[in-house]
Order: structure tokens, then C-alpha cells, then sequence
């Protein structure tokens, strides 16, 4: 995976806090770096988060070819967890003009990757382990992809091994990686109590989560925005102005 920025914190900057979470049981210490592990593993593979994400290089597309295999647009080394948005330069072979690629379900593209269709790819669909442009292209488009890496981790579930690893998170996150781990841990333990309550810190209270969001207490993961929520609070939103059209009677 390309190398990502300065770690701020390491698994092991985390455990005394999900040991306080679960009433300063620290006979579950050994097992703390490897359900932290778990908790990032899930979370990251959810939700977006801007030091996981990356631009892969612009490749070209081969005429009247429709899929690829999606290391093909990855830098070296890399293992995605989700697609945030493609572009393709319209305007071949100047390449000047970028366009975007909206995404579509493999069964609502499978016409537009027929042979017989050819253009420019304005449509793209992941199946397998490979991508899948429609039209069908007709020049070798340069296309180019930003997406969310998966997070790494050391191959070995050794808590030593984890401890040292760093965390690509937000810090207003920790919390809920805190409270993520202690579920994971107080299920194994069958600590049915602290299951229900911490699943409650996170997810929000019973009433809550029945209400659809409606009612109740929100929990850590959903009173939380994302980098791309927060930007959009600065947006300035211009309005649209439509005028019915007339017919003489």
C-alpha cells in the first residue's frame, strides 16, 4: 500500500481506554490489540475517511475493451475497500477535458458493454475483482481513479506484533474504536450487560435505533460527520429558478 502519512497513535495508545471501558478488566489486555484491529477493519471499510484515501495513476483504456482488472488503476501495492468517484479525459487525444464516471449496477450496464456499443465510457460497475466501463471505448481514453485504501495491518495477530501499529483515523474516532473493541471483546466474553450497553454508546439507545433515527439518543457513530459533511456545511448553495412553460389557449 502506498506509504500513508505521519501515524498519529498506535493500537497500543488504545488499549488502557478499552479496559476502562469494560470496568478495568485487565485480565482481557492480550486480547485488546487484536479486537481493536477488528474494529478498524470494519469501520474503515464503512465509512470515509480522508487519510485512507488515495488518486491512482491515469492509465489509458484499450479500444473496444470494456473490463480491467482493478490493480490496473491502483498504485503499486494497494488493496481498496471502495471506489469515491472516477474521471476520464473526454476530449481524446488532447486530453484537457475531464469528465466524470457515474457508477451503475452490473445488470443496468450489461447492454452498454456489449461489442456493439462503443463511445465515450460514462458509466462503470465493479464485478469481481475487476471493473467494467459502458460505452465500451472507442479511443484509449485516460482514466483515472480516487478511492479509499484498505487500512493495513502486521500479518500476525500477536498482540506485541499489533500493538505497534499505527491507526489512519480521525482522532474524534478513537472513542468509538474504543467502544467498538469492548463490544467485540464483552461478546466473546459473554458479558451480555456490557454487550447491550456498549452497543448502545455506539448505535444509539433501543428507541433509537427502532425510530429509524427519529427519536431517542443517537449514538457515537451516528452524532459523528464526516470530513465531506463538514465541508459541505461550507458550500454556498445557489438556488434554481424554473419557469412553467406557457401554452396559448
Amino acid at each position: 500500500m502506498a506509504a500513508p502519512g505521519s501515524p498519529r497513535i498506535t493500537i497500543n495508545d488504545l488499549v488502557p481506554e478499552v479496559i476502562n471501558a469494560l470496568q478495568g478488566r485487565t485480565d482481557v489486555q492480550p486480547i485488546v490489540p487484536l479486537y481493536i484491529k477488528r474494529s478498524i477493519q470494519e469501520l474503515s471499510e464503512s465509512y470515509p475517511f480522508p487519510e485512507l484515501e488515495r488518486t491512482g495513476p491515469t492509465v489509458q483504456l484499450t479500444t473496444n475493451q470494456s473490463t480491467y482488472a482493478a490493480s490496473y488503476f491502483l498504485l503499486p501495492n494497494d488493496d481498496y475497500t471502495f471506489a469515491n468517484s472516477w474521471a476520464i479525459y473526454v476530449d481524446y487525444p488532447t486530453n484537457s477535458v475531464v469528465g466524470p464516471i457515474d457508477y451503475r449496477t452490473p445488470k443496468a450496464i450489461e447492454q452498454m458493454i456489449s461489442p456493439a456499443t462503443t463511445g465515450i465510457p460514462s458509466k462503470w460497475t465493479r464485478y469481481g475483482l475487476n471493473f467494467m466501463f459502458g460505452p465500451v471505448p472507442n479511443n484509449p481514453y485516460s482514466v483515472f481513479l480516487r478511492y479509499q485504501v484498505r487500512h493495513q495491518f502486521p500479518p500476525s495477530n500477536d498482540a506485541q506484533a499489533l500493538g505497534t501499529a499505527a491507526i489512519y483515523l480521525p482522532p474524534s474516532w478513537d472513542e468509538i474504536v474504543v467502544y467498538a473493541a469492548a463490544q467485540r471483546i464483552a461478546v466473546v466474553k459473554r458479558w451480555n450487560d456490557q454487550t447491550k450497553e456498549l452497543h448502545d454508546i455506539l448505535y444509539g439507545d433501543p428507541e433509537y435505533q427502532m425510530s429509524e433515527g427519529k427519536r431517542g439518543q443517537p449514538g457515537l457513530i451516528s452524532a459523528r460527520i464526516s470530513q465531506i459533511q463538514r465541508d459541505e456545511m461550507f458550500n454556498s448553495r445557489q438556488l434554481m429558478i424554473t419557469y412553467p412553460r406557457y401554452n396559448a389557449r
